[in-house]
């Protein structure tokens, strides 16, 4: 169950945060201008946000997007669309957030706070309509799959700046989730085009 990688993937971000120094939280990631430390104040704000969420009664209104994850990800990979416009200004919140905050908040998120919220998911019907950071109204399932989406993603750049195992915690069920809604994003006749060495046309990256 999605709720069962989720669980995973924030648990393997518990573990990583608590085994971490002074120096390794400072440490510089793949992606411009992130420290380690930046990485997790981008992520574990989401974490309260969503307890909000799911404490909420359902969204009055019905889905959008399809109730599709990728559908929604898409929207925000459009010219002009939020990974585009705001991708500095995302970066910027979460460098400040970093400076502000101690690691030991931040690290809270994963270690005292998700934990509470995985059992409020397990008791929390799939199709709950949850409004969605005020831009689209989705069933509890999908929104699962985009903080999945961020835990596995950001997990990697992380490890990967600390030397640590790749996919480590983040394995399996998780993973396969990810590659599968990625896979989603791309136009899928170019893909398959693309995957089977039929064309050159680039098809990735499907995300930023």
């Amino acid at each position: 169950m999605i709720v069962d990688e989720l669980e995973q993937a924030w648990r393997g971000w518990a573990d990583l945060g608590s085994a971490l120094g002074d120096e390794q939280w400072r440490t510089p990631t793949r992606l411009d201008g992130w420290a380690v430390r930046d990485v997790f104040a981008h992520c574990a704000p989401a974490i309260g946000a969503a307890g909000a969420a799911w404490n909420a009664p359902p969204a009055e209104a019905p889905v959008t997007h399809s109730d599709d994850a990728a559908e929604l990800l898409r929207f925000f990979q459009q010219p002009g669309g939020v990974a585009h416009e705001h991708a500095g200004d995302i970066r910027d919140q979460a460098v400040a957030k970093a400076a502000a905050a101690p690691a030991e908040e931040l690290l809270e998120a994963f270690t005292v706070t998700a934990p509470k919220l995985i059992a409020k998911m397990r008791e929390t019907p799939l199709d709950h309509r949850i409004d969605y950071i005020g831009v689209a109204v989705l069933s509890a399932r999908e929104v699962m799959r985009i903080l999945l989406m961020e835990a596995v993603v950001h997990y990697v750049d992380m490890a990967t700046a600390l030397d640590m195992p790749v996919p480590g915690p983040v394995a399996g069920a998780p993973l396969r989730t990810i590659a599968h809604l990625l896979t989603d994003l791309a136009d899928p006749v170019a893909f398959i085009d693309a995957a089977t060495g039929r064309s050159k046309t680039p098809v990735l990256p499907v995300l930023r």
